[in-house]
């Protein structure tokens, strides 16, 4: 015989979660913390909605531990059926990712380490920081920067008209630092000036820099000509 460790109550608790959460949701303005999704389920085994195989594929992509080549077959294979551990490693790996992220963000605001020089707002990974590894990647980079945007513009809203910009040394190569940067927060759109603004200063002072992502305000960056590109940047951006 076969007994069931479940009980009515506890499929009960389970359909009363969601409406608890958003009325929690809604005392602290979080809106639309819930959406409508897709399901994939394979007979008997474990559901997932498609947030949980975008956040695995994106885990792969986005490794610190794999190179673009090894990053980019990780992720096709967790898109095969067959691959379901991949599923389940590439979600916890982006939960982790989701920690360092939320600690990272409360470590700059709590140390006061995001600085306003005028034009925009910018923080900086330092060097042997033990999150220097997780933000490797630019697109997690620039989930940081938007997070942090949020995060700091919630306590300073004059903040919510500037740009952020984050840069951050990069492990493997410790001569470059990566330099990305987002449009304020009160800009209702994705697009922004900083790559060409990013070009213009690093001409002005003749910075070694690479603009090799899909992103234009991700940039590659002589760590020697880091702080003379802030500078020419905050005089560009005045004017």
């Amino acid at each position: 015989a076969v007994v069931s460790t479940q009980s009515t109550g506890d499929m009960e608790i389970r359909r009363e979660v969601r409406n608890w959460i958003e009325v929690t949701a809604q005392r602290y303005g979080l809106d639309d913390i819930s959406y409508s999704s897709f399901e994939l389920q394979y007979g008997f085994k474990n559901k997932f909605c498609a947030a949980d195989v975008l956040h695995a594929v994106s885990a792969a992509l986005t490794s610190p531990t794999l190179d673009t080549e090894a990053a980019f077959l990780r992720a096709q294979d967790t898109l095969n059926r067959n691959n379901e551990q991949l599923i389940h490693a590439g979600i916890e790996q982006s939960k982790a990712f989701c920690s360092s992220l939320l600690n990272q963000v409360q470590a700059f605001i709590d140390m006061k380490q995001v600085v306003c020089t005028g034009p925009f707002v910018y923080a900086l990974i330092q060097d042997g920081s033990t999150e220097l590894e997780t933000f490797a990647h630019p697109a997690r980079l620039i989930q940081l920067c938007r997070y942090l945007c949020e995060a700091y513009c919630a306590t300073t809203r004059k903040a919510a008209t500037l740009p952020f910009i984050i840069a951050a040394a990069q492990p493997l190569d410790p001569d470059y630092s990566c330099v990305v940067g987002v449009p304020p927060l009160s800009v209702d759109s994705n697009k922004s000036y900083l790559g060409r603004a990013f070009q213009q200063a690093a001409d002005r002072v003749e910075a070694v820099v690479e603009f090799d992502d899909f992103e234009p305000s991700v940039m590659r960056i002589r760590s020697e000509d880091k702080a003379k590109f802030f500078d020419a940047l905050t005089a560009l951006l005045v004017t």
